[in-house]
């Protein structure tokens, strides 16, 4: 079991956050920071961070919920308060739903939980042989891998589109978690694209039937800009869950 602590040694009631594809748990540090007084949060790697796996492992994301709940359960945790974002969202929508007692409240952040609608479509383009969602796959395997040094990396991630609205603090944030050092000099990426396009290849289309099973409270956080949780996502979620909290 490998995970990381935000604020090790505290004995404070367990916050669990599932991470997003792509974006290890450090990343989280500075918006998480106002829960560390009063909890201890900590987040278990995902496959793609531990090595040793190849990709193809993963045929459905519920393989990587059973992950989770292992290493909740070699911990010995009770009543976790879980919270996902994006695919963690998914994986720990599906965990609460196969161990309820394990949890006592779920807050899913943005999770990939596209409107049934879409996921129609998905359903459709894959029968017919084609990858759904393929500009996600591709631009995932298209990602830069090296730099010659971390200060290089950082200001390549600064200046692109997603991290522009970002603070300097969360970008260095990222950089120093998505990064590690090469053996051939200066640094690489140590969450592999192979990884992240697997992700979003298998993207799953059972999430409905499992937000509809969810006892726990429950808190659904939807971005402004959202483009996997979207404003039809949070009504099909109001409709099958109306127990649900919504912001």
């Amino acid at each position: 079991m490998k995970l990381y602590d935000f604020n090790p040694g505290s004995t404070k009631p367990l916050i669990h956050l599932a991470h997003a594809n792509g974006f290890p748990p450090q990343t989280y540090q500075k918006a998480l920071q106002p829960l560390l007084t009063n909890y201890h949060v900590i987040s278990l790697l995902s496959r793609p961070l531990l090595g040793g796996t190849p990709p193809e492992w993963l045929r459905h994301w519920s393989q990587m919920s059973d992950n989770l709940l292992d290493g909740l359960k070699e911990m010995r945790a009770q009543k976790v308060i879980g919270i996902g974002h994006s695919l963690g969202g998914v994986l720990t929508l599906y965990a609460a739903v196969k161990q309820p007692e394990l949890f006592s409240h779920v807050v899913l952040i943005d999770p990939t939980m596209l409107s049934p609608k879409l996921l129609w479509q998905v359903r459709l383009v894959k029968l017919f042989g084609f990858e759904a969602r393929s500009f996600l796959i591709k631009g995932a395997l298209r990602r830069k891998r090296n730099w010659g040094s971390p200060r290089e990396a950082y200001e390549y991630f600064r200046g692109r589109g997603l991290f522009k609205n970002w603070s300097d603090q969360m970008v260095q944030s990222y950089v120093d978690s998505m990064t590690g050092s090469s053996p051939e000099g200066g640094v690489q990426l140590i969450y592999p694209p192979e990884w992240e396009a697997r992700i979003y290849k298998t993207i799953p289309t059972d999430v409905w039937k499992f937000a509809k099973q969810l006892q726990q409270p429950t808190l659904v956080i939807r971005g402004e800009t959202s483009n996997t949780f979207t404003a039809g996502s949070e009504k099909s979620f109001r409709r099958v869950n109306p127990r649900a909290t919504f912001k």
